[in-house]
């Protein structure tokens, strides 16, 4: 499954509409997405970073074989669907990554991630690992965005991406439509005006 970062444009679009430098607020509205399930652990092997939004049974069979992992969790893919952040390559035991919080606005459903390195005394092993969370989160149409941190980078699963993309472009047809209502119903109260200016009966003279 491949996790490509937006394009610098796109990128910037998502900035703009999903984040906003640290110390700002941002204007959207949102909603709590609670979590019904979750496990973590490491991968058997190192790999990269990546982070995933799973739909459906076929991809879930698909997305642990590839994975190398076994979930045993009772997922029903007609109510509920799961997310997925993989850490990438660490040098030692002890990292773990922790899903802080879900939110849902009327856009798209933000995951909002944390890396928890190693505490000070741990005690930690020289062995590549690889730490991952999933978690069971309910069904929704809206595209799924990851964000290490809130307001910070942004990362969107290729299936999430396109669903972005299909979704600017059907706001931006419904945009057009509006103008295009708009602009009919202006010009149509431009000539009732000007019908009842050429045909308003003459003032009374007393």
């Amino acid at each position: 499954m491949k996790t490509p970062i937006a394009p610098a444009a796109f990128f910037a679009f998502l900035m703009l509409l999903f984040g906003t430098p640290a110390g700002a607020t941002s204007t959207l509205m949102s909603t709590p997405v609670p979590q019904s399930a979750s496990a973590h652990g490491d991968l058997p092997d190192p790999g990269a970073p990546s982070v995933h939004a799973v739909r459906d049974a076929g991809a879930w069979q698909q997305f642990q074989t590839e994975q190398r992992l076994t979930w045993a969790a009772p997922i029903d893919f007609a109510r509920d669907m799961v997310v997925a952040v993989f850490l990438g390559t660490r040098n030692t035991t002890g990292y773990t990554v922790q899903i802080a919080n879900i939110r849902a606005t009327d856009a798209v459903t933000e995951v909002i991630y944390t890396e928890i390195p190693p505490q000070a005394l741990q005690t930690v092993t020289e062995t590549l690992t690889n730490p991952y969370v999933l978690s069971v989160i309910p069904q929704s149409a809206l595209p799924v965005v990851f964000s290490s941190g809130h307001f910070k980078a942004t990362q969107i699963p290729y299936g999430e991406y396109t669903r972005l993309i299909r979704q600017i472009s059907e706001m931006s047809y419904q945009l057009d439509d509006v103008r295009r209502k708009n602009a009919m119903s202006e010009g149509r109260v431009r000539d009732l005006n000007s019908l009842i200016t050429r045909t308003a009966p003459p003032p009374s003279v007393r």
